[in-house]
Parts: C-alpha cells; sequence; structure tokens
C-alpha cells in the first residue's frame, strides 16, 4: 500500500501526461510500492497527479499489456501476481540476453566501460547490507548489457529485465547464502580481461543459481495471503 510519503498529490505537467502516469506506476509496481492484489483507484490516482481519467486509463492499458496489471470486470486495475511459469519464461530470455551481451562485451566495451564496471563490482563485494547489495548487483548487470553497446540487446534487456527486479521487490530480501558480488568475481574478471568463454561459462553458472533463487521467492510469494486473494 502506498504510505504518506508516496500518497502526496504530484501534479504532472500537461505535456505528456500518459507517458509520466504510465512511468511513475511502472515505477512504483516494479519496486513493490503496490502489491500483488491491490487494486489502483482511478479516484486517488486523478486526484494525486491532478490528471483526467483518460491518460490514467491509458496508462492501465499499457501496463496491463506489459503484464504488470489486470483489467477486471467490477474491479478494476488490480496489480498482478507474478506467477512462477511466467516469471521463468522471462528469466530465460533475461538470460539469454545477458549471456549474449557479455559475449559482446568483450568486444565492444570502452576501456571506460571496464573501469566502471569494475568500480561497481568492488563497491558491490564492501556491501554488507543485502539490499543495497543486490541493487549494486542489477546495476552491474545492466552495465554489462549497456557494454555490449547492442542497441536491440539493451532495449530488449531494460523491458524483461523489469519482471524480475519486482520479484525481488516484492517480498524482500532474504539473507544470501552467498553475497552476489563474491560470487560475481567468475565473470566479471574474465571479462575484464576480455576472455569470451570465461565470462560466459561464469556468467551461466551464477545465473543458474539466480533462477533457483527466483524459484523460491516465487514459492514463499505463493504462501501469502494477500498473494493467493490476488492471484
Amino acid at each position: 500500500m502506498m504510505n504518506d510519503d508516496t500518497a502526496e498529490i504530484l501534479k504532472l505537467q500537461p505535456h505528456s501526461l500518459q507517458a509520466q502516469v504510465l512511468d511513475r506506476l511502472r515505477d512504483e509496481i516494479i519496486r513493490g510500492v503496490w502489491r500483488p492484489g491491490v487494486r489502483l483507484q482511478e479516484r486517488a490516482l486523478c486526484e494525486r497527479f491532478g490528471i483526467s481519467r483518460s491518460p490514467l486509463r491509458e496508462a492501465y492499458q499499457v501496463l496491463a499489456a506489459e503484464g504488470l496489471l489486470e483489467l477486471l470486470r467490477n474491479r478494476g486495475a488490480v496489480v498482478s501476481a507474478p506467477s512462477l511459469p511466467l516469471v521463468l519464461q522471462n528469466y530465460t530470455l533475461l538470460r539469454t540476453l545477458e549471456v549474449l551481451a557479455i559475449e559482446l562485451a568483450c568486444d565492444a566495451a570502452t576501456d571506460g566501460d571496464l573501469q566502471a564496471i569494475a568500480a561497481t563490482h568492488e563497491e558491490e563485494k564492501r556491501a554488507v547490507d543485502p539490499v543495497k547489495a543486490f541493487e549494486l548487483n542489477n546495476a552491474l548487470h545492466r552495465m554489462i548489457v549497456v557494454a555490449s553497446h547492442n542497441q536491440p540487446v539493451i532495449d530488449a534487456h531494460h523491458v524483461v529485465s523489469r519482471q524480475i527486479i519486482r520479484v525481488q521487490n516484492v517480498n524482500g530480501f532474504p539473507e544470501p547464502r552467498v553475497m552476489p558480488g563474491d560470487e560475481h568475481d567468475t565473470f566479471i574478471d574474465p571479462l575484464l580481461k576480455r576472455s569470451k568463454a570465461g565470462a560466459v561459462k561464469g556468467l551461466k553458472a551464477h545465473l543458474t543459481h539466480v533462477e533457483d533463487n527466483l524459484r523460491q521467492r516465487l514459492t514463499t510469494l505463493a504462501e501469502t495471503e494477500e498473494y493467493r486473494v490476488s492471484a
């Protein structure tokens, strides 16, 4: 549910209202501000953003197409509950894109790209708070994709990664068995040396562990009362 800070009235500029509402609601759903099963109140959101219902409903349509909302008769817009089969389908695509990206990055990354990746990796390894560590984890994976300098791969990864990050955010961060930074050595070190074989091998092993974690998260989420109501 929204807290007092996020419920404040946020007046949007008159241009691109639908796009602004869309970006804000998408971000809040992904960050877990709006949890699965919560119904979005049209009147409250219109007042919050200072808009009419038309741009809000246009945003709802896009979010429904992205799988973040369900538009239900007599209930309106309800935040969807990510199912294990669909999340794993998205993860298959994410995994494919990230493996391709790290291979491309071994050739295409600039020295500046690699320096920034190395710096973020070191920061992640020093992080002691699990939430901060996973935020840096997500940033690091994204930096590798961007370092591929392949725009279609970058764009597709941006869309599909939302679905996976949402699962992380919706039920919090457990204490990991191994901190992400430690496991990232297996593919960051070869990447910095531009070794394709080593980078791909290390990333594939890491992503297998990430999939196991996703399965555990979805199992835990599905056991909560609010998730069962929304499913």
